[in-house]
């Protein structure tokens, strides 16, 4: 009995082996074609190499840490602010998915209409047999459901991970006192992990080093209004910040950027602005489709993209409380997330941004069990339709199974511009 109990086991594990290494080839296949495709483009330049070497595999935290020489800590949301954990000398990355291919890991396993972006976060968490002892700190703000039950759903020992608990108001001093309380405990739970104190100096360090990759973004985004540099490309540049030493991927950014500026403006009649759920590598679908559709993306305010980066840290105060203060007020204050109640700036920011940059349509890209964007798209239809602004939400997921179906759709959005 003994026996036939450890043959069925042998078994099991045999057959698990193949499904990891089945998945693992396909996992690959998948990242290199979307390469392959990218290089493929008219519009391809030899400085967008760097960032695609950076995206040809499935994210691994233990390649990262060898890239950075740093400890990491993972973040599950840019709420979270950057400048604090590089004073701590500990590299910020965001743990995010976007591989379809991957998800079979985890399928078995989790709800069916469960949030893409965290069901293939969580395959490749499997694929690379890693866990969140692999970080220093994992950093959890609750900016929605999926992610405040995630370290259940995944069976992971808590001991390093923190919840930020983000107030569902911004505009209140209740809310932003509660705010800058969570900004304060995270600096002590990361004085504990680390051993180190906070230095005023280092943190004003970080906080010009950060300020400086927000200027060279706002840079690269003046590029993608123009017409010099697509959506498609914007977005595949912007998945790669925290991929490598935030100097170096600044430096690489540069010389992208004063590659660009030789190139001719592409003037475009079917401006577009894209908003809702995360966009990350290999799955750039939509963005794909847009353009094949004959639309321009001007523009965006996806936290993945455009939305990356809250804006520089402004203070007058250079002690610790001031500086502080200041991180927590810009990160607050400036994020659009749909986990607001009082987010009107997130409409008033896309009606603004349309007129000035003669934008006709927006393009509401909807992950299917992504609920605060499912129901703030209802909002934000109503808002912009009265602002004389074309509407269309495309629900999706990482699947290419609608893509002809999505095609069509966007051609026919493209001649009510």
């Amino acid at each position: 009995m003994v026996e036939k109990m450890n043959d069925k086991l042998n078994f099991i594990d045999e057959r698990q082996k193949r499904r990891y290494e089945k998945v693992l080839q396909k996992t690959g296949e998948e990242y290199l074609q979307e390469i392959a495709i990218l290089k493929s483009r008219e519009d391809f330049l030899e400085e967008y190499e760097y960032f695609l070497q950076l995206l040809d595999s499935p994210f691994s935290a233990r390649k990262l840490q060898m890239r950075v020489e740093k400890p990491l800590a993972g973040l599950f949301c840019i709420q979270a602010p950057f400048e604090i954990f590089d004073a701590f000398d500990l590299h910020p990355v965001k743990l995010c998915g976007g591989s379809h291919t991957v998800q079979r890991l985890a399928a078995s396993y989790l709800p069916v209409l469960m949030c893409p972006m965290l069901k293939s976060f969580m395959g490749n968490f499997d694929l690379q047999q890693e866990s969140f002892a692999d970080y220093r700190a994992v950093i959890l703000p609750t900016t929605c459901d999926w992610v405040v039950k995630l370290p259940e759903i995944m069976q992971q020992d808590t001991e390093n991970v923190h919840y930020l608990e983000l107030p569902h108001l911004k505009e209140t001093e209740k809310s932003q006192s509660r705010w800058l309380e969570e900004i304060f405990c995270l600096k002590q739970l990361l004085e504990k992990i680390t051993g180190k104190k906070l230095k005023p100096k280092q943190l004003q360090e970080s906080i010009n080093k950060v300020m400086n990759i927000w200027i060279i973004m706002d840079e690269l985004t003046k590029l993608k209004r123009s017409g010099q540099l697509s959506g498609v490309w914007y977005t595949a540049i912007t998945n790669t910040f925290m991929l490598d030493n935030l100097e170096v991927w600044a430096g690489q950014v540069n010389r992208t950027i004063e590659k660009l500026h030789r190139q001719q403006k592409q003037e475009n009649s079917s401006r577009i602005f894209v908003a809702g759920s995360p966009i990350i590598f290999p799955n750039l679908k939509l963005l794909q489709l847009i353009e094949q559709a004959g639309m321009s993306i001007t523009a965006d305010d996806i936290c993945s993209s455009e939305r990356i980066m809250p804006g520089g840290i402004i203070y007058n105060d250079t002690s610790e409380y001031g500086m502080l203060r200041a991180i927590a007020e810009r990160y607050h204050k400036a994020c659009v997330c749909p986990t607001f109640a009082d987010n009107s700036r997130r409409v008033n920011n896309i009606i603004s941004t349309a007129k000035e940059y003669n934008i006709k349509g927006v393009i509401f890209n909807l992950l299917k069990g992504c609920h605060p964007y499912d129901i703030e798209a209802i909002t934000i239809e109503r808002k912009l339709k009265e602002h004389g602004l074309k509407f269309i939400k495309i629900e999706t997921d990482y699947g290419k199974e609608d893509s002809q179906n999505i095609l069509t759709r966007l051609e026919a959005f493209k001649q009510t511009l």
